[in-house]
């Protein structure tokens, strides 16, 4: 093995764990451990929830803005949205397989979502292209992670435990929202996921970029 073929090994092992503490949740969960720290205090959580929407809505409308779903074609790919995105860009990231149930809802939702939330990143990527074991894909899908400034802050697996195997944009967006990873809307907004009749999980086979 020459000296650059072991070089090349080196990284590409590097590459592959960093991958795997992205998906595993590895990261540190600051905000959300801060919050179980304190799990009891209503008036704690009510006060994180508003001040985390509140930073989420003075940034809604500047920065870069996507209002599409983001094929990732790659594990290489996936550790680049993840680190080389602005730190102020909020990031959703649907881990799934086709066939699995809740899978065309998911996708549907975040078609609808991307456009309600144009600074908010929405991506997705099949579980056999990061490497996923086998184990991970039976049991946790679909998943849905979500990061901040290269940190994973958000990290659901088995997303139809909470919502169901046919759910909705708007289903999705309080479900996000109660967690405080989603802004509430400003009153005045162009479209609204609740009076879109065509966001819904039959949105799934709408084109995805």
């Amino acid at each position: 093995m020459t000296c650059r073929s072991h070089l090349d090994e080196e990284e590409e092992q590097r590459k592959q764990k960093d991958l795997q503490e992205k998906i595993s949740g590895k990261m540190t969960l600051k905000e959300f451990a801060m919050v179980n720290e304190d799990q009891d205090d209503e008036a704690f959580l009510q006060q994180y929830r508003k001040q985390r929407m509140e930073e989420m809505r003075q940034q809604l409308h500047k920065g870069p803005q996507f209002r599409q779903v983001f094929e990732i074609p790659s594990g290489e790919g996936f550790l680049d949205m993840i680190d080389k995105e602005q730190k102020s860009t909020l990031i959703m990231v649907h881990i799934y397989e086709d066939g699995i149930p809740g899978t065309d809802a998911m996708h549907g939702c975040m078609i609808c979502l991307a456009a309600e939330y144009p600074a908010v990143k929405f991506c997705r990527v099949k579980s056999s292209v990061i490497g996923a074991s086998s184990r991970f894909t039976s049991n946790a899908l679909p998943a849905l992670l979500i990061y901040k400034g290269g940190e994973l802050i958000g990290n659901f697996v088995r997303v139809t435990d909470q919502l169901g195997e046919d759910f909705f944009a708007v289903d999705l967006e309080a479900f996000l929202q109660e967690f405080g990873l989603l802004p509430e809307k400003e009153v005045l907004v162009l479209t609204s996921v609740r009076n879109s009749a065509t966001c819904h999980s039959e949105d799934s086979d709408l084109e995805i970029d």
